[in-house]
């Protein structure tokens, strides 16, 4: 596969962001694992169930919204999700709702996806929902890239 216009609005996360996830958070949940033959008559759907106590989400780009939702419900809750999202997601809507609430680590690089030849032509953002809110409000870059 190459990039430009996809198939699917489901990639999966590369393996460096999950040892970055794990490295600092520990093990996590995901509630919406990468699962392209999705079918809500038969699988779990992850916006209906509880979250664990941390979390992380790659959810579909172009269904985005309600995973920000609940992981800011899960948040009030007491947990903490980090989801990777497009940076386009996150309009003026989102900011205004969520900015005092989140952290945001912007990619100062295009993430390459497994699966898929090159780099992606979209800037990816981490927002995090800190179970504790701390560090809310605060913009942060990740400038480091995997290891070959």
């Amino acid at each position: 596969m190459t990039f430009g216009k996809s198939k699917t609005n489901s990639v999966a996360t590369p393996p460096y962001l999950l040892e970055i996830i794990r490295n600092e958070f520990g093990e996590f949940f995901d509630p919406c694992p990468l699962n392209r033959e999705f079918d809500k008559t038969k699988d779990v759907d992850g916006l209906s169930i509880k979250w664990k106590r941390v979390n992380y989400c790659n959810p579909p780009y172009n269904s985005a919204k309600p995973w920000v939702l609940k992981a800011k419900l899960e948040q009030d809750r007491g947990n903490t999700t980090i989801l990777l999202l497009k940076l386009s997601t996150l309009g003026t809507q989102y900011m205004k709702v969520f900015a005092n609430t989140a952290e945001l680590r912007v990619f100062s690089h295009k993430l390459a996806f497994p699966g898929y030849q090159g780099i992606a032509r979209f800037t990816n953002v981490f927002l995090i929902f800190h179970a504790d809110k701390r560090l809310a409000g605060t913009v942060k870059y990740i400038s480091h890239m995997p290891c070959s």
